[in-house]
């Protein structure tokens, strides 16, 4: 019995149209021996030239680093010299309303209402410290601390511990976390001996 053989390729056996082989070797007027000629125009510049530009760079490059310290210096500056300008604005209508104050108090026929507008004006400086982050230093009754308190004297006391702020002449003030004024007290003297 004769069997029919049906003739398969395998498929890594097919044969593809591959594109044409490229000749690996080099034209006819080059030798592979000799490299060829530089590309870009700055390989064949001479050292003598490519000195005197790597000095232009140099100096350009000092020039531009020069510049920019002056400019920083400048900006730095002028930081400065405008650093208060949002606070001293701030300040500004606190300066209105005294003069408006004093305007009033001219004319006013009672004290009662010249006290009752200091006392706005007190309590809007006052305000006006808080939202830029002073406050007030607490002394009366507190241990006498050199780091906040300023003692003006001292002043018997009965039944209140030595040391121990008395009175307050004149209030202290910190900014966050630093002195800006200490307070001045008045503590409490010693018991007689």
């Amino acid at each position: 019995m004769k069997t029919k053989h049906s003739h398969q390729t395998p498929a890594s056996e097919k044969v593809t149209h591959a594109e044409p082989k490229k000749d690996s070797t080099p034209p006819p007027n080059v030798s592979p021996e000799v490299p060829a000629a530089p590309a870009t125009a700055a390989a064949a510049v001479d050292p003598a030239t490519e000195i005197a530009l790597l000095k232009d760079q140099l100096l350009r490059a000092r020039a531009d680093f020069e510049n920019s310290r002056k400019r920083l210096i400048r900006e730095k500056e002028e930081s400065l010299r405008y650093a208060n300008q949002a606070v001293l604005a701030d300040l500004l209508p606190l300066l209105d309303h005294l003069e408006l104050g004093l305007q009033a108090a001219t004319s006013a026929t009672d004290a009662a209402s010249v006290v009752t507008g200091v006392k706005l004006i007190q309590s809007q400086f006052e305000r006006f410290l808080t939202e830029h982050g002073v406050t007030p230093i607490e002394a009366v009754g507190q241990p006498f601390d050199p780091n906040w308190h300023e003692a003006l004297g001292q002043e018997p006391a009965e039944g209140k511990a030595e040391g121990t702020v008395l009175h307050q002449r004149r209030r202290g003030f910190k900014l966050g976390d630093r002195l800006l004024r200490p307070a001045s007290v008045i503590t409490v003297a010693p018991p007689p001996s």
